[in-house]
């Protein structure tokens, strides 16, 4: 594992996606109807939906009519990664993927997880999975560093343990969270400058074509390859795909230490809220906006305060 010199807070993790959708109505029955997520509101082109139907949202669809679906050879997304409470959870979703005949991508044991993989209706790489327990994760002798591994899963297996009667009711767990999002980056060492030297993610893999980076010793909450997208252009705004995902820095002085550290760059935070979580986002190496949310305190909501009278006045943000 390669430790940064400033460290992400290790309670920090996903938050939200906001994918962008040439048919809204589409996209909103596949992850009401099939995933089982509950749509929150639906209004102006725009869906919001979380597992229990409440806010905050976990997953937005905005959509943009006549939007080009993303070619493959673009960075971006590669897929948001789903996890479930327990392997329960998961087979009963995967029931009722498979019940609809949805194609598959693949399956796989990672030994840290088990998952599978599939895309929805606009090719958005998608991932359900499930976590073992941490004290099961293996690790290499001597070093101590983490294993994973891409072995065989036993899907029929899986399928034994799913709850028939909550498959058909068509709704998801309400545990379900994203446990992290894979990229599709033009280059892996830049990825490195801005998630791991800036924002301060440990580098837990950094395999040929991939990086595997995260907080407080997950696996990972973020991936990055160049499999299908060395020095790549960006999506471009009228592209489906990923509009924006944001991390939760729960802790207060956490979120503020980041933000003084994004500010002492030559990036520009900028002010954002999420479903009543503040904020601020900048984009990444690749374009894609990155939201950083922090816990609802006054001291935070003063912060962003400061980033809007910035933006307003045209001046840098201060160091």
């Amino acid at each position: 594992m390669n430790t940064p010199t400033f460290q992400l807070h290790p309670d920090t993790h996903i938050a939200h996606v906001e994918l962008q959708v040439a048919d809204l109505g589409r996209m909103t029955a596949f992850y009401s109807g099939l995933m089982g997520f509950q749509i929150i509101d639906e209004a102006d082109g725009v869906a919001r939906l979380s597992p229990n139907g409440q806010l905050p949202a976990l997953l937005t669809l905005t959509e943009h009519k006549g939007a080009r679906l993303q070619p493959q050879e673009r960075s971006g997304l590669y897929h948001t990664a789903f996890r479930f409470t327990d392997r329960k959870t998961l087979a009963t979703t995967f029931l009722r993927v498979v019940s609809a005949s949805w194609p598959l991508q693949g399956a796989s044991d990672h030994l840290v997880s088990e998952a599978i993989y599939f895309a929805d209706p606009e090719n958005n790489g998608i991932e359900i999975y499930r976590d073992r327990p941490r004290e099961q994760w293996p690790r290499m002798d001597g070093t101590g560093e983490l294993q994973m591994a891409n072995a065989p899963l036993d899907l029929h297996k899986l399928l034994d343990e799913a709850d028939h009667a909550a498959a058909q009711a068509g709704v998801i767990d309400a545990g379900t969270d994203i446990g992290h999002m894979h990229l599709q980056v033009s280059n892996t060492a830049t990825a490195a400058t801005f998630y791991h030297d800036l924002l301060g993610m440990d580098i837990i893999f950094n395999w040929p074509g991939a990086l595997f980076l995260s907080a407080g010793g997950y696996h990972h909450h973020l991936g990055a390859n160049t499999w299908h997208s060395q020095n790549a252009p960006r999506r471009e705004d009228d592209m489906t795909g990923l509009r924006s995902y944001a991390y939760r820095v729960p802790d207060e002085a956490g979120w503020l230490a980041l933000l003084q550290r994004v500010q002492s760059s030559q990036q520009v935070p900028q002010a954002t809220e999420r479903d009543g979580q503040p904020g601020f986002w900048l984009p990444d190496q690749d374009g894609n906006r990155v939201e950083i949310l922090g816990p609802d305190t006054s001291v935070v909501r003063a912060a962003v305060q400061t980033l809007v009278a910035i933006a307003a006045s045209g001046a840098p943000a201060a160091a």
